[in-house]
């Protein structure tokens, strides 16, 4: 299930207001999506939190510690951005 999927079944659930099954299981697969990307990205910038303040801190001696989970999640941004 992907983006796609997700905007797909958000759309059905606005364009069918008739069909309350299609718009429930519209309205399910955006929610499904939405808490998930959510879940991944706590995941991620506390896993990447971790292995910032613990390993890549005590390898160079520029870097400073992540203060907070925003500084995580600013890095991968930006890291996605220039290497995309």
């Amino acid at each position: 299930m992907g983006v796609t999927h997700a905007v797909q079944g958000l759309v059905q659930g606005f364009a069918n207001p008739d069909n309350s099954k299609e718009k429930k299981d519209g309205y399910i697969a955006f929610i499904t999506f939405l808490l998930t990307f959510i879940i991944s990205l706590l995941i991620l910038s506390l896993i990447g939190q971790f292995l910032w303040n613990s390993s890549v801190v005590e390898l160079f001696t520029f870097a400073r510690p992540a203060k907070s989970v925003w500084h995580i999640l600013g890095l991968f941004l930006f890291s996605t951005l220039i290497l995309s």
